[in-house]
């Protein structure tokens, strides 16, 4: 009986805040035979029967209601990571210590209310390894308030990736003898996609961009850099931060960092911004670790890319 009392004070107190909103999500968790990376083909954690799993997007004062659907064999469970769980650690999602996990075949639902906080967030599950098989994604509670003035929002998220599923990465390494080290991961995707071909980031004269970074890996670091530009800092890991100008990130994993960038004058020429995945308790294999992406920052279709000295990290 108080556990239903607590639920409809939830409610009740979310909806009376600004009319929030109950949005609803339907999430059928399984595996699909997929090839993430543009190389290997594996069984991917999905939503839906779909990769990658779609960001999660509300606004401060709703309330998320999620929906899952266990289609896996092995149990599962759900962590929005950065939501605090006043009162409500029974939806926080660790398996075997705030819940039991979702059965195979069984449903269960996630009620998280957002009335406190806004910010960079994520999804991901709970359970063993499921979060370095796909079972990830960004969830963004936009605030009522924009904590400063920006034209436009983009989340930019990287996650690390192998070219089979973790479990068969650590017998691998178990038979080279490297237990005690990670597996070493062998690509990155971003915003769910092989690297490589990820699309460009598209800016507008003079417009000005929040860019939501976000660290989605599992043990790798990332430093992100945008040669030509000036980053400010102004939150993170959910939190608002004193706005401060950087001219790099360095991102351990699950970390979230939200930037303004202003764009330049002219579409004259366009760039590129660098990513590198890292971690220093891994030797280095030259060629794998580190590994260096780049993405293009579209100002112009088919102009030339701006000259800039390169940087070392």
């Amino acid at each position: 009986m108080l556990f239903l009392i607590w639920e409809l004070l939830l409610l009740l107190n979310s909806a009376a805040i600004g009319f929030a909103e109950r949005v609803e999500l339907f999430w059928d968790i399984g595996r699909l035979n997929i090839s993430r990376d543009g190389y290997n083909t594996w069984d991917s954690i999905c939503v839906n029967n779909a990769v990658p799993i779609p960001p999660v997007h509300v606004t401060q004062g709703d309330v998320l209601v999620l929906n899952v659907r266990n289609s896996l064999d092995v149990p599962t469970a759900v962590h929005a990571h950065g939501i605090y769980h006043n009162y409500t650690d029974y939806y926080d999602g660790a398996e075997m210590v705030t819940e039991c996990g979702i059965p195979p075949g069984e449903n269960f639902t996630y009620i998280i209310d957002t009335t406190t906080q806004a910010g960079d967030l994520w999804i991901h599950g709970h359970v063993h390894s499921q979060l370095t098989d796909g079972f990830r994604t960004p969830f963004i509670i936009h605030e009522k308030v924009k904590p400063t003035t920006y034209d436009k929002d983009e989340v930019l998220y990287f996650e690390d990736w192998n070219e089979r599923t973790f479990e068969d990465m650590v017998a691998i390494d178990a038979k080279l003898k490297l237990a005690n080290i990670p597996p070493l991961y062998r690509t990155m995707l971003i915003n769910g996609v092989n690297a490589n071909t990820s699309k460009s980031l598209h800016f507008e004269p003079r417009k000005r961009y929040r860019l939501r970074i976000m660290s989605l890996s599992t043990s790798s670091w990332i430093k992100f850099r945008m040669p030509g530009h000036t980053m400010h800092v102004i939150s993170k890991d959910g939190v608002e931060a004193v706005p401060m100008e950087v001219d790099g990130l360095d991102l351990g994993p699950g970390q979230r960092v939200s930037i303004i960038v202003t764009a330049h004058d002219t579409t004259e020429f366009n760039y590129m911004y660098n990513v590198t995945l890292y971690a220093n308790f891994i030797p280095l294999y030259p060629g794998l670790m580190p590994r260096h992406y780049s993405g293009l920052i579209e100002y112009q279709k088919n102009a030339p890319l701006a000259s800039i000295p390169t940087v070392d990290d």
